[in-house]
């Protein structure tokens, strides 16, 4: 992971057509095989084709274009007025969306009238907005924000859609190549330099599926593919329509990696897709719940787990990913948190709680943890609810597991689990999974959810944030220095209308603080910045905090980084004298250990190596990354139906 990371909100769409970026070369998906399995055909030589597995090509996908249509920010970084602005904006665009595939121009123009803006200002929101399904995409582009020019003129862009609209979304059923003839023709009239092949069949590519249906005279089938259903779960209607995250303390003891001596019980948090019961993601954590928890949750649900499962070395297939439509959750504390609120308003998470005094509101995620935590009791160092049960058992005594070694057991039961047949679905999840992305008995292919372009900007804007001013000195935090030369150009700014100091977004990951994230909003990248003092060995805020705590015992408040430093060195040595002799000692050292060792979710899903700290080199100041034009060159045709 290098110093500096620029923030896309980007998606990708696993379809035909799709470029696939290998060591050997760019490939086009050509066609799914099976459920697994998929052909690609090399771009530069068509000659050359290769039969893979599903698995090994999701990290590999390369971005769609955004260029002219994303706003790439964070969502803090946004004034307040322009972010009220946004919102007006996508309530209303809000029928329009609602409308699906059934949507038309003269949709738009009704809609225009009653909201007293142009329709064609009306299209350019529904663009920009469906690019992203992020509500940062309507917020104003402002002086000073970087917009990258377009790839395909205005004229152009409105002949293409204009084919497509009128060629293709028509009961004719107008082959792609077809409407590339037409879109071909109409510029060579216009006196305009036709668009590539391949520009007209991405854009083709990414008509909505219910829309496409609709338009090309399979209204029955996509009323049978999308409409909601009744007597199910309000809204689950399709794959990621209702996420449930709930938290839960494991029925069984582990053990320290060291003394091989009992740590208690750890904490699960788990999301399950309503709709075909499939585990999206999970968080294991000697932790209490948290906003971390969620955080790490959600992430590991959103981004591809292939990279992830490889670092584990665990040969199993875990193909869920994609950005839920809504998260519903209980009302507790740590999902009521303003970090979770704002993080899912960027992702266009719908985050809804569950009704007080309704607890089958939350019932599926509920039923998923008694069901993994029934699988425990056939473990060594089970507990127990009640005395009677227990009998004899000792638990702490016959505890064998590990953190580690519980994970990878959880990782088997949840993939397991996948391809056991539920009683409610009448399948197993993973079946009712792909029957909603490839169609089968009843199901109409649906398709795979989008692939986020940047895993890492997704992990970031759940991360707890604070506002800093950056001095000489650097930024503080908690009394803890950071500075790296990359913050240099930031130091002493001003904000532009007030005239007052100016105001960074920092972010940080609780478990590693040895490093923040710093916003820069001019330049849209995130900076990483560690301490000014090297010598500092805080690795986590629970570290911190007790430390503090620790010098408030000694009667010391008023206290500087050094001395922050010296206690936690003296309550390291204490607790390496008493570690042996305790049961809360020796679970703070295995939380410890896991939290250094532990790598985010965002971390297996990148492509480029990861940087090691000490290895880390000093960045440039002002960073200019490069999107590279990947569709200049025609393509052989395929079919799109």
């Amino acid at each position: 992971m290098s110093d500096q990371h620029k923030v896309s909100k980007a998606k990708t769409k696993l379809t035909k057509g799709q470029v696939i970026r290998l060591d050997n070369g760019d490939y086009l998906l050509k066609e799914f095989l099976s459920k697994s399995e998929v052909l690609l055909v090399k771009l530069d030589d068509s000659k050359t084709i290769e039969v893979v597995k599903l698995s090994d090509i999701i990290t590999a996908i390369v971005p769609a274009d955004t260029s002219g249509q994303v706003v790439h920010d964070d969502i803090l970084a946004i004034p307040k007025k322009d972010l009220k602005t946004a919102k007006e904006r996508l309530k209303a665009i809000e029928p329009l969306l609602e409308l699906g595939s059934a949507f038309k121009v003269r949709d738009a123009k009704i809609q225009a009238a009653k909201v007293s803006v142009h329709y064609n200002t009306l299209l350019r929101w529904l663009k920009s907005y469906n690019a992203t399904q992020s509500l940062v995409s309507l917020a104003p582009r402002r002086r000073g924000w970087n917009r990258d020019k377009t790839r395909v003129d205005e004229e152009t862009d409105q002949i293409i859609n204009h084919c497509i609209d009128n060629f293709y979304l028509t009961k004719a059923r107008m082959t792609p190549k077809a409407v590339y003839l037409r879109v071909k023709e109409a510029c060579e009239n216009a006196n305009l330099k036709p668009p590539s092949q391949s520009t007209v069949y991405r854009r083709i590519s990414r008509v909505p599926e219910e829309r496409r249906l609709r338009a090309r005279g399979h209204t029955d089938i996509a009323d049978n593919r999308f409409l909601a259903r009744a007597g199910k779960f309000p809204g689950a209607d399709t794959i990621l329509s209702v996420v449930q995250i709930d938290h839960t303390p494991l029925d069984i003891i582990i053990v320290d990696d060291e003394q091989r001596e009992s740590i208690k019980r750890v904490w699960l948090t788990m999301a399950i897709d309503v709709y075909s019961r499939m585990v999206t993601g999970f968080y294991l954590s000697l932790d209490a719940p948290s906003t971390l928890s969620v955080a790490m949750c959600l992430s590991h649900s959103i981004i591809p787990k292939e990279n992830w499962l490889k670092h584990l070395n665990l040969d199993l297939e875990w193909l869920v990913w994609g950005i839920p439509k809504k998260v519903h959750v209980d009302n507790g504390a740590d999902f009521t948190s303003d970090t979770l609120r704002l993080g899912c308003m960027e992702n266009n998470i719908n985050l809804e709680f569950r009704p007080v005094a309704k607890p089958r509101w939350g019932g599926h995620i509920e039923r998923l943890l008694g069901t993994f935590q029934q699988n425990l009791k056939d473990l060594d160092g089970k507990t127990f609810n009640n005395p009677k049960a227990r009998g004899s058992y000792d638990s702490e005594k016959n505890a064998i597991f590990n953190f580690e070694a519980l994970e990878h057991w959880l990782i088997n039961a949840i993939v397991g689990y996948h391809h056991e047949k539920h009683d409610v679905l009448g399948v197993p999840p993973a079946t009712k999974w792909s029957m909603a992305v490839y169609g089968e008995l009843d199901d109409i292919p649906h398709g795979w959810p989008d692939l986020p372009s940047d895993p890492l900007s997704i992990e970031l804007s759940f991360l707890p944030y604070e506002r800093r001013t950056i001095r000489s000195q650097g930024i503080v935090w908690d009394g803890l220095y950071y500075f790296s030369d990359n913050i240099r150009h930031l130091i002493g700014a001003y904000h532009p209308e007030t005239k007052k100091p100016k105001q960074f977004i920092i972010r940080r990951d609780p478990r590693n603080i040895k490093r923040i994230w710093v916003y820069d909003d001019k330049a849209k990248i995130y900076l990483k910045v560690p301490y000014a003092d090297p010598s500092i060995s805080f690795r986590t805020v629970w570290e911190l905090r007790e430390a503090k705590a620790y010098l408030k015992q000694l009667g010391q408040t008023d206290y500087n980084q050094s001395m922050l430093s010296r206690a936690l060195s003296n309550m390291k040595r204490i607790e390496d004298e008493s570690r042996k002799a305790t049961t809360d000692a020796r679970r703070k050292a295995q939380r410890d250990k896991n939290h250094k060792k532990s790598k985010t979710p965002a971390a297996f899903a990148a492509i480029e190596p990861v940087i090691d700290e000490k290895d880390a080199t000093k960045s440039e100041t002002r960073p200019t990354p490069q999107d590279e034009e990947l569709w200049d060159e025609d393509i052989d045709d395929f079919d799109i139906e």
